[in-house]
């Protein structure tokens, strides 16, 4: 091999071996998700590794909320707190005074009874009592819902049914930058085989 020809190949075996390695990452990096339908190539069965086991993942991620991120007590704690309490009780007695200033107030009888303080008492009372029965109310509601209620189910169902294509697109949206250091770092580590293989070459040379 001519001096000339042989520097070429020198010069060449790096940036070749660089892109065989960005190549590489890249087409590991996009079969995270393609092809998204089985493809039968040469007898090898090809499918991206999230599609091929997307109901696995589902179900490893509902779990995974159910026992270590959303429980039926952290619920439980919300909607039985004093300030979801004190929300209910408001809403309660809007409907309260629409219902006797509007719909009741407006019947024969719903005027002269509606008279004086009589009509406070009744909203106060009933105010008071709603107070002391919705934390237990809302308790026992919790209780049925619990038995109904199925995170890991509810979570597993809407990942398997999630399209693909729009997965790929979030996925990539964020982290679209550590995908992109994959593909280089791929580039970066074959550029450095390629130049060993150099070294080896010219070692390799100066012994012959």
């Amino acid at each position: 091999m001519q001096l000339e020809s042989k520097y070429i190949v020198y010069a060449l075996m790096p940036l070749v071996a660089a892109g065989i390695g960005w190549l590489t990452n890249y087409l590991a990096v996009k079969m995270l998700f393609r092809p998204y339908k089985p493809v039968c190539l040469l007898g090898v069965t090809i499918q991206g590794a999230i599609p091929r086991r997307q109901a696995d993942l589902a179900d490893r991620i509902g779990q995974t909320v159910e026992e270590e991120l959303v429980s039926h007590e952290d619920v439980q704690k919300v909607i039985t707190s004093p300030e979801v309490t004190e929300e209910i009780v408001s809403m309660i007695e809007e409907h309260v005074e629409d219902f006797l200033y509007g719909t009741f107030g407006k019947l024969p009888l719903g005027s002269a009874f509606l008279g004086g303080d009589i009509a406070q008492a009744v909203k106060a009372g009933h105010i008071r009592y709603l107070r002391n029965a919705i934390p237990e109310l809302m308790d026992s509601a919790m209780k049925r819902v619990e038995a109904k209620l199925d995170f890991r189910e509810i979570v597993r169902k809407k990942i398997e049914e999630f399209d693909l294509h729009r997965l790929e697109e979030i996925v990539y949206q964020i982290a679209s930058q550590e995908l992109r250091a994959i593909e280089v770092f791929g580039g970066v580590v074959g550029f450095l085989v390629g130049l060993v293989q150099v070294l080896l070459l010219v070692l390799s040379d100066n012994l012959v």
